[in-house]
């Protein structure tokens, strides 16, 4: 007991020291010491909108695919400074970085107010508090004259008439006013004044700041609420009237700059829910996004350096662009769109996220395609019907980037089609990443004090009682996503039906590789003697004799090649397994999807009677009976499942084989 205590204090004490040494000292200095730093490292001077670039850019970025690369996005990638906490948006968040590179070049599209519009939990939230994160641990050092209210940039000290050759000097641009309390300061304070009376400016105090949300220093958050109770005095600040008897109306140090406007100077204003406030919040922003000026009534005009944020859903979004008397504020609005990701492993990454920070992670297992069907059903529910699509799962398959046997015979332009359903709002409705979490939580809820398992029958069930607390839906839309979910034909049900039986079966079939290998093997030599017009060497008699037929048949079939069509296919994949050699690829079962569905439904059906006995006996009586569901349950624990959640899938494909007998 000593020992572990001795133990802890020295972890303690070793900890307490390591995080004194990151603490970086203060630096306090003069304006002229700040023009010398500013001389050897021009980024300190840099504009809000910059910074907030710098901190993304500097986090590098991860190349994508060319077959995720939309028209106009030739230049996506993936930025690592928002990697493990957004998934599947990548065009929107490769506009934002857009709108602040334009501001980080003092654009005037840098002084728009950005607005993220779409859905409930598509990600607007999270940009935001990823943003306002990376602001609080910048690490490009930060400065400001000492004691001014709004923390404002030291080289604002310098009079107008001299900037230009203090800009060539230092090799930075200046921009804005003294705020007027350090006006005032500079003017008035004997200290900052030589024998003659002038202003030494100069000397005036510079600090290091950081930036923080809890302190109220350069991160605001504005929210609406009653416009009967709610003033514009949160935005701007107020006349301090415990102070106006002493210094008079008008005098700066008679005010509060206590706005989120001036509290997130120098930084970034979150502005929640922005098209629910009352309108004159609004008129406020038109000046402080095209002029960077805060125009308080009474009260001289305050230079404000500040990125605003905000965001809103589509339905209000829509209201307010609809209304013409708004157009002010749509010319200085930038909206980019943030729909739900439409990817099946996107969304899986998402809830994989928000499980491992709860206190299921590590307590629960989570069987193999448990949250692929979930995000499976949440992304069928986003898509829009396409001409070139109009099957939903397929579609699904397509965008998530699935070999898909059709697409092998009839090619699909997957850019154009999610180029098409981004033109009718694909990804603004359906079901939320929370509804999911919901019926997720609860199922993961109900393990812990079970079976300490969860399968995909398990987040069907729980996603469908779901329905009955949530609020919003329509009848119509949930009678769709209950089809979506339960449906006899392309229902999340139907294809996790489709996918277990091929896991039992495979589980059933130990050498799957080495008989799916050794038949399309069989397939390959028998159709290009076909195509050939040859005849193939039997291996026992040494014989020639005509390609079988019967084999080749017998495989086609199991994807609907009629007799008629044999001719075609074997001709086309003949062609396809020559341009595949001659650019140096390997050609397997695996190359071609058509003729590797063809033969793993050929296995399953060759194994299908096995697997239905060994399933059916309940008892297991037969010690071979034992031994085979024995070793495919062994099977099953190589690809990730438990006893529990083994054992469930084949009472559940057990189910299925019944049925269908």
């Amino acid at each position: 007991m000593i020992n572990n205590r001795r133990r802890f204090a020295d972890s303690l004490d070793s900890l307490i020291k390591e995080s004194r040494s990151k603490r970086e000292g203060p630096w306090e200095g003069t304006a002229r010491e700040y023009m010398a730093l500013a001389k050897d490292s021009p980024r300190i001077c840099q504009t809000a909108p910059s910074r907030i670039y710098d901190m993304i850019i500097n986090k590098g970025v991860t190349p994508i695919t060319e077959f995720e690369k939309l028209p106009h996005y030739e230049d996506l990638v993936r930025y690592n400074f928002f990697a493990g906490e957004i998934f599947g948006i990548e065009e929107p968040v490769h506009d934002l970085v857009r709108f602040f590179r334009a501001g980080a070049h003092r654009t005037e599209t840098g002084k728009r107010i950005l607005i993220l519009v779409g859905p409930v939990s598509s990600g607007k939230s999270t940009i935001a508090t990823m943003l306002r994160r990376g602001l609080e641990a910048q690490e490009n050092p930060l400065f400001a004259i000492k004691d001014c209210p709004i923390r404002e940039e030291p080289l604002h000290l310098i009079p107008r008439s001299l900037r230009p050759e203090f800009e060539k000097l230092l090799g930075v641009k200046i921009e804005g006013d003294l705020c007027p309390v350090c006006k005032h300061r500079l003017t008035t304070d004997d200290q900052f004044k030589d024998q003659e009376g002038n202003i030494r400016w100069e000397e005036m105090p510079v600090v290091r700041i950081s930036l923080s949300e809890r302190r109220r220093a350069g991160i605001g958050t504005f929210q609406p609420a009653d416009p009967k109770n709610q003033d514009i005095s949160e935005l701007i600040g107020h006349v301090d009237l415990a102070k106006i008897t002493k210094y008079g109306e008008g005098h700066p140090m008679g005010y509060k700059f206590d706005g989120e406007i001036q509290v997130a100077n120098r930084g970034l204003i979150e502005y929640i829910e922005i098209l629910k406030c009352d309108i004159k919040f609004h008129y406020v922003l038109i000046t402080v996004a095209q002029e960077q000026l805060i125009k308080a009534p009474g009260f001289p005009q305050m230079y404000v350096d500040t990125v605003i944020l905000s965001h809103t859903n589509q339905t209000e979004f829509d209201k307010f662009k609809a209304n013409k008397e708004n157009e002010a504020l749509h010319d200085r609005m930038y909206p980019i769109f943030v729909p739900y990701n439409l990817r099946t492993r996107d969304e899986v990454a998402i809830y994989n996220k928000l499980i491992s920070r709860s206190e299921f992670q590590g307590k629960v297992h989570i069987a193999p395609q448990t949250l692929e069907m979930a995000a499976l059903f949440a992304v069928l529910t986003r898509l829009q019907p396409s001409p070139a699509c109009p099957d939903l799962l397929k579609k699904a398959k397509y965008y998530n980037g699935e070999r898909i046997m059709e697409k092998e015979k009839d090619p699909v332009d997957v850019r154009k089609m999610w180029l098409a359903g981004k033109g009718k709002g694909e990804g603004m409705s359906g079901i939320s990443p929370r509804f999911t979490m919901n019926a997720l939580n609860i199922a993961l809820g109900s393990a812990a004090s079970d079976s300490a398992c969860i399968n995909p029958v398990d987040i069907i069930r729980a996603m469908k009682e779901q329905f009955a607390h949530h609020i919003g839906f329509s009848e119509e839309d949930q009678e769709r996503y209950l089809s979506l979910l339960t449906g006899e034909k392309g229902s999340v049900l139907a294809e996790y039906r489709e996918l277990a039986k091929k896991e039992v079966n495979r589980a059933f079939l130990f050498a799957y590789e080495d008989q799916a290998q050794s038949l399309f093997d069989n397939y390959i030599k028998n159709a290009t003697a076909f195509c050939l017009k040859h005849k193939i060497l039997d291996s026992v008699t040494q014989e020639e004799i005509e390609p079988d037929e019967k084999l080749m048949r017998s495989i086609e079939e199991m994807i609907g090649i009629t007799e008629g069509a044999k001719s075609e296919f074997r001709q086309g994949l003949f062609v396809f397994k020559s341009d595949a050699l001659d650019r140096g690829e390997k050609f397997n079962f695996t190359t071609y999807l058509p003729l590797q569905e063809a033969i793993e439904k050929k296995l399953i059906a060759d194994l299908k009677n096995i697997v239905s006995l060994t399933i059916a006996d309940k008892g297991l009586k037969d010690p071979k009976t034992q031994k085979k569901k024995k070793d495919a349950v062994s099977q099953l624990m190589k690809r990730g499942y438990c006893p529990i959640c083994a054992e469930n899938l084949l009472l559940f494909v057990g189910e299925i084989l019944r049925k269908e007998e």
